[in-house]
């Protein structure tokens, strides 16, 4: 039994999925992955009626998206934070979730086949008989991970379709396997004359806990090729391997008028890690720069081509550093930066002979994964997330509070909160957004609000905070549910700020310790209060009467308005105008605050409108 299994029976979990059977507190780690579209194709042995591919065959998963010309998943997904040490950036993840990312079963302990993996067809025929004797599919695996490890009774097959299409195994790795979760493990398995026909594929099948993403397995750089040998464990291929770190230490965001407000705000240098996958040693440079991100407008050059010393050799790792970042120039408006670091190698396309002849492969480009761009949001909020869920995190107690400390260095105004929760089912519920100065004090804001709908899962629910609330120093957001299920928040493991989560699940307030990762709980900032009263506003307005039964009037030069409701949607009521103004009619709507912003010449207003 794994580590991450003997603790099921602690005080919070972290959760991907809702269960019957879990009954009580509970702290597991688990990957949330983000549901594939469903392939159009039929059942049974996945022949598709397309042309098929030809050699060589390729794939290190470096892009964000699984590409759906080579492959046919069912509830597989890449990730770039779960997989330790891998050959290069972004892996697969095979655990115990279907293609709609719900468990296969309710059972809690039901063991059976779960995720799987499957190639597009690839011809295999017409080969010479020394191309017929020398065709491999090579790949990497990996135990666990940072996620699930799977258990001795659990498996990971490898299947070849034979020219009756029937799957044959012809690999198979068992579970229990605890010091394989720090490395990955290279295989190499020869193509027998059985498969080599037109319709060939092969396929990853795990055997596993279907009842959540238990006993994951992990998936990497998968390469079948002819003219190869047992012997053939390298390429000419020199990877980056992981995200860039973040230059704000434990902050993936800070709002743009607090950059430009505290000088003293460091840019840490940021860095990355490099696998030379060849046999041989070879020379490299590296280079790390500040984008705008929609245009990629350079912002920074940090580093510029930046030899590596001493010169990498084979089959080497190496984590690098880039230059002090110093005096970076701000965008005038809220934008998102890219920290890119890319590598000059000299890596190309494949090469090989075919008749005698010298070609090259244009579907094996060794120069993809030599870039790697991570985004630096430069917004208006807080965030210790970079935006992208790998799992998720809350707690099964009715009333129970989660919260997330933040802390500022001079007076802010909170604007709102973001919050992603992950777990579709659950969307629509209610709890009570809070705000807390101290946690063992009452909080400082509370409203009761609706779970928003979204779309994705990396999408977050936003809630305004419809008062000035002032803040200085540490302050905590967060929230109380009243359900006894978990509720489900994204947790993203690129950082461990895991210190920064409080929970009260018993009545007392608890740093968490054991849970390593990143809430997906953002703080909205404004430089000055967001909401003025009547006699405040520089330009004359009366808002009456607040509270307001039916009809609001607004006396004063005002051009547009707009209305939010305590949901903070945007809502269309009745405006009419008059001669000191205009008119809201807030008659048959539900009581609560809505909060009303206007334009009275260039300058934008805000009010809190009770409705009774």
């Amino acid at each position: 039994m794994s580590l991450l299994k003997t603790t099921l029976f602690t005080v919070i979990a972290l959760v991907l999925f809702l269960s019957p059977f879990y009954a009580i507190a509970q702290f597991i780690q688990l990957p949330t992955p983000i549901p594939p579209p469903k392939p159009n194709v039929k059942s049974g042995n996945f022949r598709i009626q397309t042309e098929p591919l030809t050699l060589p065959f390729w794939d290190d998963f470096s892009k964000t998206q699984l590409d759906s010309n080579k492959w046919i998943s069912e509830g597989v997904t890449i990730s770039t934070t779960v997989a330790n040490a891998a050959p290069s950036v972004g892996a697969i993840i095979l655990d115990g979730i279907d293609e709609a990312g719900r468990p296969y079963s309710t059972v809690q302990f039901e063991q059976g086949f779960t995720d799987r993996i499957t190639s597009k067809p690839i011809n295999l025929s017409g080969l010479d008989p020394v191309e017929a004797n020398s065709v491999f599919l090579s790949f990497f695996w990996q135990s666990g991970g940072k996620a699930e490890i799977p258990d001795e009774n659990d498996n990971i097959v490898l299947q070849f379709l034979d020219q009756e299409s029937l799957w044959v195994s012809v690999w198979e790795q068992a579970g229990g396997l605890t010091a394989e979760e720090f490395f990955f493990t290279q295989e190499m398995v020869k193509v027998l004359p059985q498969f080599l026909h037109e319709g060939f594929q092969f396929r990853f099948q795990i055997k596993g806990r279907r009842s959540g993403p238990f006993d994951s397995w992990l998936l990497d750089y998968v390469f079948l090729h002819k003219n190869r040998n047992l012997a053939d464990l390298s390429f000419p291929d020199r990877a980056l391997t992981l995200s860039n770190s973040r230059p704000f230490d434990k902050y993936a965001a800070i709002p743009l008028f607090l950059l430009k407000k505290d000088a003293d705000i460091p840019w840490e240098a940021t860095s990355n890690e490099f696998k030379n996958l060849d046999r041989g040693f070879r020379a490299m440079e590296y280079s790390f720069e500040i984008r705008e991100k929609e245009n990629q407008k350079l912002v920074k050059s940090i580093n510029s081509n930046t030899p590596f010393n001493p010169v990498p050799i084979a089959q080497e790792r190496r984590a690098f550093t880039s230059n002090p970042i110093l005096e970076v120039t701000l965008p005038e408006e809220e934008m998102d930066y890219e920290i890119v670091s890319y590598l000059v190698t000299g890596d190309g396309l494949l090469s090989g002979v075919e008749n005698g002849v010298a070609v090259t492969y244009p579907e094996v480009d060794f120069r993809i994964n030599d870039t790697v761009r991570t985004t630096l949001a430069i917004r208006d909020y807080l965030a210790y997330d970079d935006g992208s869920v790998d799992y998720s995190a809350g707690i099964n107690q009715r009333s129970g509070m989660l919260a997330v400390r933040y802390e500022v260095n001079s007076t802010v105004y909170l604007k709102g909160l973001s919050i992603n929760f992950t777990n579709f089912t659950q969307l629509g519920g209610v709890i009570d957004l809070m705000v807390w100065k101290e946690l063992e004090e009452e909080p400082i804001y509370k409203k009761e609000v609706f779970i928003p709908t979204k779309e994705s899962l990396n999408e977050f629910g936003y809630f305004e905070i419809d008062q000035n609330i002032e803040l200085n120093g540490t302050f905590y957001i967060g929230f109380t549910q009243f359900t006894n299920d978990f509720l489900y928040v994204g947790l993203d493991k690129t950082y461990d700020n895991g210190g920064e989560i409080f929970f009260n699940a018993t009545g007392s307030w608890v740093q968490n310790k054991t849970v390593e990762g990143s809430l997906m709980m953002r703080a909205h900032l404004l430089e000055s209060a967001p909401f003025e009263s009547e006699s405040e506003a520089s330009v004359p307005l009366k808002v009456f009467p607040n509270p307001v039964l039916d009809i609001l009037f607004i006396e004063g030069q005002v051009g547009t308005v707009n209305i939010y409701d305590p949901l903070g949607r945007n809502i269309i009521l009745p405006v009419l105008e008059n001669e000191k103004g205009k008119s809201v009619n807030f008659e048959g709507m539900q009581r609560g605050i809505y909060v009303l912003k206007t334009t009275i010449g260039e300058e934008q207003k805000s009010f809190r409108i009770l409705v009774k």
